[in-house]
């Protein structure tokens, strides 16, 4: 039924080409909307704009000339009058018009008008007996014109419009005054106003972000169902450890450990994110929880995306844990055989432990025996299929994901709406705000002078580079010539290099030296963006700040300023390599909030979330910013249908449901 080849126009060829590109019945190609639309409204030349695109309407003077200018580049020109005014027309790649065209006949172009060289560069051109005052599609799909495959739509929708099954309930439909899903196919292929256009998009904003949204709480809501065995955790035993703590719990941190203490208790599964601006003690909290789950007799799996964030994670929970009865394992792919057959034979044993590790957690050989809590640090640097693997080491085990990129909450929970959100609020009194200055390249010798007066006081530094070696393609900074510079300058300081390409015993060796104060600057990529803690490090340098976003600039800057000392961020940026204004928000706030929405805003979602993240880049009308409180509505009103047990068997809403089965049968969704 609706088979492609059944349309008027669809060959063998074609219907092969077609499903190459993801259309393999009628209703697909009816979805299939355009991406941008052409909009051509005949104005007078007295009201035309100068150099920017308009369409106007003239009369042939001449015949039309064709120039080849080289391969693959003709130019054909005529002369015109539009309301009486001479303008001589230069259209490209168009040699056919020469057949097309003659004098007296009137046309209707769009184009750029100069006024002052009476000429008009048109990039369209149309009979006037061929045209109507229109809004044209454009759908950029590879090897089928726009008429073409507009024309196969209107074939489809003569013959299978009848069937349609609108996923979208008439209750919503109602509700928000959106249009069924015949109309919107209608309107979205064959426009005649921008009011039909302006329905169209409302409706495929809000039915995109609902759909997203009733995926992402049955998920959650499936979740919650799930019964796990109840953590048996004794509480005496968890306060004991959080006075052995060398500071006091913050509001923000006691309100988190809160909310994650009674997932665990509870008998459901816990799906939850931790999130919280740099320096809020995120750590600490996920502390707590693993020595309530260690109590309750089970095994703890922690994942980082690094293995030196793995092994700075190791170290400080076994620290934290000093006094517990309780064994740290560090498991990640360079152990020798010996020692990690070691490591599994205790994992495989009855014992409660916490393992922290890579993706090494969840090798074939890995077996725990108890794994009832999975935790994964910067959890946005996993693909869904990792976090799966890990989680499935265990039977139902309670899942926290950690981000340091805080959002606000609202967008959070509308994004990762499969997961409940805790976040942390505010810091910890001892953390000091870090004082950001932006200084232009020419004015290294000023920031020189400022590394001098810290290093003068017994202080560290971290200097930043956004490339490990010189590119041939970018003129930015790259750490090896900073570090042979910055040892020539300071001939009398020690200087380490820390990157990506050195080998990981290196790197550990290298930050043990720089935790120890054997290093005194420290040149790296952004492999010390998370994890690493030097109190004695107190300034933090970032060349060619241009080149990174900003979360990730305030991110860096969050390695410094953590003891009793002052922080101090200096952003050396290229004046010549664009727009700094971007950068002038660090100066102005230390709130991560405020700084990862505006990163938003610049950036868009799919770079800032990261390729991994999934769902969120699937939006093609919704803007996840612009759109947050349509995204809102849709959450409310998806929880609102799946509590409703009523809507599981009412026919009006049996085409969404098919659309969640048919979906969650794919598997793409965590």
């Amino acid at each position: 039924m609706a088979e492609l080849e059944s349309i008027k126009g669809i060959g063998p060829k074609l219907k092969i080409h077609l499903e190459s590109i993801g259309i393999h019945d009628c209703f697909e190609l009816l979805r299939r909307f355009p991406s941008r639309y052409e909009e051509f409204h005949i104005v007078p030349f007295a009201e035309a704009p100068d150099q920017t695109r308009v369409t106007l309407i003239a009369t042939v003077i001449n015949h039309p000339k064709v120039q080849y200018i080289r391969k693959n580049l003709s130019k054909v020109t005529f002369d015109v009058t539009a309301d009486g005014h001479p303008l001589k027309v230069t259209i490209f790649n168009r040699p056919y018009i020469k057949n097309i065209l003659s004098p007296k006949v009137t046309i209707v172009m769009t184009g750029s008008l100069d006024r002052l060289k009476h000429t008009f560069t048109a990039t369209t051109l149309k009979l006037k007996v061929n045209f109507n005052n229109e809004i044209q599609p454009i759908y950029n799909v590879d090897k089928i014109s726009d008429q073409r495959f507009q024309k196969l739509i209107r074939e489809a929708l003569t013959t299978y419009g009848y069937l349609l099954k609108d996923e979208l309930p008439k209750q919503l439909r109602e509700k928000y005054r959106l249009i069924d899903i015949y109309t919107l196919i209608e309107y979205a292929h064959h426009p005649s106003t921008n009011q039909e256009l302006r329905q169209v998009t409302r409706r495929l904003k809000y039915e995109e972000l609902f759909k997203f949204q009733f995926r992402m709480q049955y998920m959650r809501l499936k979740n919650k169902r799930k019964k796990v065995k109840e953590k048996a955790y004794h509480l005496d035993k968890i306060k004991a450890f959080i006075d052995t703590l060398p500071y006091e719990l913050t509001p923000g941190q006691k309100q988190t450990t809160n909310e994650i203490i009674k997932d665990i208790k509870s008998p459901f599964v816990m799906n939850r994110l931790l999130q919280g601006d740099v320096g809020s003690g995120k750590t600490v909290v996920a502390a707590i929880s693993i020595v309530a789950v260690l109590y309750a007799d089970m095994q703890v799996a922690l994942m980082a995306p690094t293995e030196i964030l793995a092994k700075q994670h190791y170290q400080t929970f076994r620290q934290f844990f000093a006094s517990l009865p309780f064994d740290v394992y560090l498991l990640h792919g360079k152990l020798k055989n010996k020692e990690r057959t070691a490591i599994l034979d205790e994992i495989r044993s009855d014992v409660p432990c916490l393992v922290v590790g890579t993706h090494a957690l969840f090798s074939e050989d890995v077996l725990y025996h108890n794994l009832g809590y999975v935790i994964t640090d910067e959890q946005h640097r996993f693909g869904v299929k990792q976090r799966e693997k890990l989680r499935r080491k265990g039977i139902t085990p309670d899942v926290l994901y950690m981000s340091a990129t805080p959002i606000p909450r609202t967008l959070a929970i509308s994004i990762y709406g499969d997961m409940d959100i805790s976040t942390i609020k505010g810091k910890p009194k001892s953390r000091k705000p870090v004082e950001t200055t932006l200084f232009k390249e020419s004015n290294l010798d000023l920031v020189y002078k400022l590394m001098a007066e810290e290093l003068n006081e017994g202080h560290q530094l971290y200097v930043v580079t956004p490339l490990i070696v010189e590119s041939d393609t970018l003129q930015v900074k790259n750490a090896q010539h900073v570090y042979k510079r910055l040892s020539d300058y300071f001939k009398t300081y020690s200087v380490g290099l820390l990157h990506s390409k050195v080998d990981d015993d290196a790197k550990l060796e290298v930050m043990q030296l720089f935790y120890h104060q054997k290093i005194d600057i420290l040149v790296s990529t952004t492999v010390i963006e998370v994890g690493v803690d030097v109190p004695n490090a107190t300034m933090m340098i970032i060349m060619n700040a241009e080149r990174f976003g900003l979360s990730q600039l305030h991110q860096l800057r969050g390695r410094v300023g953590r003891g009793d000392l002052k922080g101090y961020c200096l952003l050396i940026y290229d004046e010549a390599s664009g727009n700094p204004e971007r950068l002038n928000i660090l100066e102005q706030t230390n709130n991560g909030f405020i700084i990862s929405e505006e990163d938003l805003k610049t950036r868009g979602p799919g770079e800032f979330f990261g390729s991994k993240q999934s769902g969120v880049l699937a939006f093609k009308h919704a803007d996840v910013l612009e759109d947050r409180d349509i995204l809102s509505l849709a959450r409310d009103d998806a929880l609102t249908i799946l509590k409703d047990k009523s809507t599981y068997t009412n026919s009006a809403y049996q085409p969404l449901y098919q659309y969640l089965k048919k979906t969650l049968k794919k598997g793409t969704f965590d």
